[in-house]
């Protein structure tokens, strides 16, 4: 009985992983990226204190916003998933180097391996790329992604 009642939801949601991580990650990034138009000064803050600190300007963060919320709306019409995770596989490694090649934004005093507030922010984009990894594997062959049972 319980191993019926396993497989069963292994299936459901075998089904329903792609569509649910595809549509989450849409509005991760049309949040994010509206984000960026509400108060840009976030975004130039934390990159000025990066080596990128020549990006740290309002309108990088509207460009980038707008390349946000665009790649997010693909995401939801389901556009070319392939290429599009492709895309915030990029992105996501944007804003994990400045994690690590900023330790006094990441770590602050502590040091390592204790996080800052925007450290912990910019660590979340470990999974975000992950994810986006991971749309990019079954977008490419769905059928070829494993699940586990």
């Amino acid at each position: 009985m319980l191993g019926h009642l396993v497989n069963a939801l292994t299936r459901l949601v075998a089904r329903i992983a792609f569509p649910f991580l595809r549509i989450a990650m849409g509005i991760v990034l049309v949040w994010i990226g509206g984000l960026k138009f509400l108060n840009p000064l976030g975004f130039v803050g934390l990159v000025g204190a990066s080596p990128f600190a020549f990006l740290a300007t309002p309108d990088v963060a509207y460009a980038l916003g707008t390349a946000e919320i665009v790649v997010g709306v693909l995401f939801f019409a389901d556009f070319r998933v392939k290429y599009v995770s492709l895309i915030t596989m990029g992105l996501f490694v944007g804003t994990l180097a400045i994690l690590i090649l900023t330790p006094k934004v990441a770590y602050g005093d502590a040091g390592f391996p204790f996080l800052s507030l925007l450290g912990e922010f910019l660590l979340k984009d470990l999974v975000l790329l992950a994810a986006s990894a991971s749309l990019f594997a079954m977008a490419q062959a769905p059928e070829t992604v494993p699940v586990r049972t």
